[in-house]
């Protein structure tokens, strides 16, 4: 970018701060914002995957090919429901806060040591849980799913490895 161009730049974006209505400067935040959000294949790596669902992993690939706010991990190409998963999905801290509100509605456990905020939703089923972490701005769920091949893990052994996968995740934001 020239010097010129930057100048403008920072002088107009000066200029926005000083004079817009307190709501335009949130709207153009969140808009920016928006682009910000990390995309979830980056948050983990195939060797983080691997430790925890006890197999080889893939490379991560994107539930919508235009979205970069899911993403899953497993052995095989696709969504095979015969094998482990790891499913990584990004959301905003707004979010995080309107699910732990519900903490009458839902089981909840909350987490230590994870991000700035977490906590495990404990589904009432045999369903694995999720993990939900807030770090800054910016939250996440990390969730395991067992395929049905393979000796289902524990459900806190489940916790365990999605305990581990958050921290990683974390420490990439």
């Amino acid at each position: 970018m020239s010097t010129y161009r930057f100048v403008v730049v920072a002088t107009v974006s000066v200029w926005f701060a000083a004079v817009a209505p307190n709501h335009a400067r949130r709207d153009l935040l969140s808009f920016a914002r928006a682009d910000a959000d990390p995309d979830a294949c980056a948050l983990l790596t195939e060797t983080d995957v691997s430790t925890a669902l006890e197999v080889k992993s893939l490379p991560g690939t994107h539930f919508v090919q235009s979205s970069t706010k899911i993403c899953s991990w497993s052995d095989v190409a696709g969504n095979d429901i015969n094998h482990r998963r790891v499913v990584v999905s990004v959301t905003s801290a707004a979010t995080f806060n309107s699910l732990k509100s519900q903490a009458g509605i839902m089981t909840m456990e909350p987490v230590s040591g994870i991000g700035d905020d977490a906590f495990y939703e404990i589904p009432k089923s045999s369903e694995s849980p999720f993990l939900y972490v807030r770090k800054g701005d910016v939250a996440f769920s990390v969730r395991i799913l067992n395929g049905l091949k393979l000796k289902a893990f524990t459900r806190d052994e489940e916790k365990t490895k999605e305990a581990a996968l958050a921290k990683a995740a974390a420490g990439r934001l």
